[in-house]
């Protein structure tokens, strides 16, 4: 029998074109994103940001990388746009707009550590979490390079809290500077939300609060390396939790796990907040509808595709949770409840006795 005997309709040439564009241009950018995760790996970019014109030479030296690699990373990003390239000289020169999105982590439009996330295997844990004891899924994950989880979310929130959360609660950056006793329950396995807090605000003291032994040393242990001594982790034990009143607690993306005991969660906050202290919590858009899988994905990439209806809801900001969240507030003795801040993925909110 004669081999392809069955004769096949043939499609339209010009849809065959179409999808051959469309594949090539997936290639094209999944290429840049390669190059732009070398950049980022070999601190290519790090050493070409606000250093002008440099050859290839110079760069490799500077970064301690193969001239080779460099010279091919750099002939790449120059035809993509990334790079400015002079012919005559030879050299190539990273623009500061461009410098400023790739290696400024305290700008609110940096995006050089996500070429860094699509690396890792984000295989995610879930738990079934008690009450007061809710981990941070989000900080849960295993990523190939050492601390790449701890490093992404300490630079996406460190341009948040700057940016978007804290100035969103009047007067919470004045004391924060004073110096306050805050409270970050659910820290993670990196304490990354407690860092970035403490660091940033030196004069206040950080209590980082996790339900695993390993997270609770793991963060201590970076709290240490990192010279961050305003900042110390501890088991979320009612012992632990309850020996304070704080002025400031902090739900990062915890709170949407609690599901039926989310009012129960925030009671528990009530219980140990002082009398003029401020909840925060920040969640994911329609934390609802979204797994966290897909919700860490749209971080980390950028990408909505609008044609899923859980995806469209996320970027049009209807977040179903939200009212939820109001209710258990409220019923757990909040007075004051109110949405402070809204970025690409997160809503913020504000609760007050």
């Amino acid at each position: 029998m004669k081999e392809n005997t069955i004769q096949r309709k043939r499609g339209r040439p010009e849809r065959v074109a179409d999808f051959a564009h469309h594949v090539l241009d997936d290639l094209s950018a999944a290429e840049r994103v390669r190059m732009s995760f070398l950049g980022s790996q070999l601190g290519l970019y790090r050493v070409m940001a606000n250093a002008g014109p440099m050859t290839v030479g110079q760069i490799a030296r500077s970064a301690g990388a193969s001239v080779k690699l460099v010279k091919h990373w750099a002939d790449s990003l120059a035809a993509d746009g990334y790079l400015l390239h002079e012919p005559e000289a030879d050299t190539f020169c990273l623009p500061e707009a461009h410098a400023i999105a790739m290696t400024d982590p305290t700008s609110p439009y940096y995006v050089g550590n996500r070429f860094m996330k699509g690396n890792g295997d984000q295989k995610g844990r879930s738990h079934d979490m008690p009450v007061l004891l809710a981990g941070n899924h989000a900080k849960e994950r295993n990523l190939l390079p050492v601390d790449v989880s701890g490093r992404f979310f300490s630079e996406e929130y460190l341009a948040s809290l700057l940016h978007s959360w804290i100035p969103g609660v009047e007067g919470l950056a004045a004391k924060l500077e004073t110096g306050i006793l805050v409270a970050d329950l659910g820290s993670g396995r990196h304490g990354a939300s407690t860092l970035v807090m403490a660091r940033v605000f030196p004069n206040s003291t950080f209590l980082g609060f996790d339900r695993y032994n390993s997270s609770v040393e793991r963060a201590n242990l970076l709290a240490k390396e990192k010279h961050i001594p305003n900042a110390h982790f501890e088991l979320a034990t009612d012992v632990q939790v309850y020996a304070y009143q704080y002025d400031l607690i902090t739900l990062i993306e915890s709170a949407n796990h609690m599901g039926d005991t989310l009012q129960d969660l925030l009671t528990e906050c009530r219980q140990v907040l002082k009398t003029d202290g401020v909840l925060v919590v920040a969640e994911a858009k329609d934390s609802s509808s979204i797994s966290e899988e897909q919700y860490q994905r749209l971080r980390s990439t950028r990408v909505i595709p609008t044609v899923a209806e859980h995806v469209y809801r996320v970027e049009r900001g209807i977040d179903g949770h939200e009212h939820e969240l109001q209710k258990a507030a409220t019923a757990a003795g909040f007075s004051v409840v109110r949405k402070v801040a809204e970025t690409w993925y997160d809503k913020v909110y504000e609760m007050r006795p």
